[in-house]
């Protein structure tokens, strides 16, 4: 691997980047906006080793680098990891779960659910999550004043999966908090309470989606979950075990990260009114706006990677074992990717040769489900445009859950009027 990119002397010392990555993780005012800190970390420290055991990685170049990178991945179970801020903690049976293995079990488990999984069946979807939509905005137009996160950022994706799964709805609001309680763990700041949670919440969602295997294969249907349960590739097959890990990974993936693109997509265009006049105006460029709400305000802001070999980390030997941390976040906003990183531009991504942005992570481990998020994104925006010729904040100025790792909103109170 050739050495990354970034300075050789960083500005900050080891204590005092620390010291500013803290603060993001832990601060709750530092944590409503997180771009000075990365500013000031690409600047003066845009790499360094941390005392908790990870080289932290602040710039594009560097975080793309490692997130693409074959010789870094998830940790395996013989390495001996420091304890400390990782985000890695596991929400399921990490022996089962593609989003914890590395090359060939990873591969072989995506490929197979790759194949169920597909671009086509997410389009095939569209008119369906049209038609679930147009309810919902009814509701929000006749009440005129909500809190737009409970009110459908949080559950229309949840309807969306289930959906796509075949999931039936009517259980589908049950699963809100225990996907919530999973996602938890995988928090930089989750601490042993979160992750028993976390746990428990596993060990429930696994008995429902045994019991649904049960029921899927008496009567299969024309969801994604059946589909895997039929998907074959060379006489292979997903276990059960694999099954309902992965199913689980889907289901929690599949709105924790849309709602947060929902209401973070929604606050950047409401901060920005000219940018959300500017779509108004043209709608062709909803597909470069969903990308820079990815960039602005990325719904993941870090990743983790381990070094499955001996490598070498900016000029210096790590051994199996070393770990990166990846502030996507931060790449999203390096100003030598992209122009003026702290202007929100619906337009930016229209343009040729502009670098996507590093939101749904990239290499073998590249979000799965980008293609749901995109299109969901691109037709609630669309939807809510067409309905609503006013869409203002009220109330008290909008908070970010205490949460980094999986940056979204608590809580958004708009008015709308038609």
């Amino acid at each position: 691997m050739s050495t990354p990119t970034g300075a050789d002397t960083a500005g900050l010392s080891p204590e005092d980047a620390d010291a500013l990555l803290l603060s993001v993780v832990f601060d709750d005012e530092v944590r409503q906006d997180p771009v000075p800190v990365y500013r000031r970390l690409i600047e003066e420290s845009p790499h360094w080793k941390s005392s908790f055991g990870l080289t932290v990685l602040a710039r594009y170049d560097d975080c793309l680098q490692y997130l693409r990178s074959p010789k870094w991945g998830r940790p395996e179970s013989d390495m001996d990891l420091p304890p400390g801020l990782s985000g890695g903690s596991r929400f399921a049976d990490d022996s089962a779960t593609m989003l914890f293995l590395n090359p060939p079990d990873h591969t072989r488990i995506r490929s197979l659910v790759s194949r169920a999984f597909t671009p086509r069946r997410v389009d095939l979807l569209r008119p369906r999550i049209d038609a679930m939509l147009q309810p919902i905005l009814d509701e929000v137009a006749e009440t005129g004043q909500v809190d737009i996160m409970s009110a459908l950022a949080i559950p229309f994706p949840v309807a969306v999966i289930s959906e796509l799964l075949g999931v039936p709805q009517e259980r589908a609001g049950d699963f809100l908090g225990l996907v919530r309680d999973m996602t938890a763990a995988i928090d930089a700041a989750a601490d042993e309470a979160a992750r028993a949670r976390a746990e428990a919440a596993a060990f429930e969602l696994a008995g429902f989606f045994a019991e649904l295997i049960v029921e899927k294969k008496a009567a299969p249907d024309e969801g994604l979950f059946s589909a895997m349960i039929e998907v074959e590739a060379e006489g292979d097959r997903l276990s059960e075990e694999e099954l309902i890990a992965n199913i689980m990974l889907l289901y929690a993936a599949g709105f924790e990260t849309t709602s947060n693109l929902i209401g973070n997509g929604l606050l950047a265009l409401l901060r920005h009114p000219d940018q959300l006049a500017r779509l108004r105006a043209d709608r062709s460029l909803m597909g470069s706006a969903i990308m820079e709400i990815l960039r602005y305000d990325s719904p993941v802001q870090l990743n983790v990677r381990t070094a499955l070999t001996d490598d070498v980390l900016f000029g210096e030997p790590v051994g199996r074992g070393t770990q990166t941390m990846i502030l996507q976040g931060s790449g999203n906003h390096d100003p030598a990717a992209y122009d003026q990183p702290e202007r929100f531009d619906v337009g930016r991504f229209a343009a040729d040769g502009v670098p996507a942005p590093l939101s749904f992570g990239w290499g073998a481990h590249h979000c799965l489900g980008a293609h749901l998020a995109r299109a969901e994104g691109e037709i609630i925006f669309d939807a809510i445009l067409d309905r609503f010729s006013t869409i203002e904040l009220v109330g008290d100025e909008p908070r970010y859950r205490p949460s980094f790792t999986l940056r979204g909103l608590g809580q958004m109170n708009l008015s709308v009027s038609g």
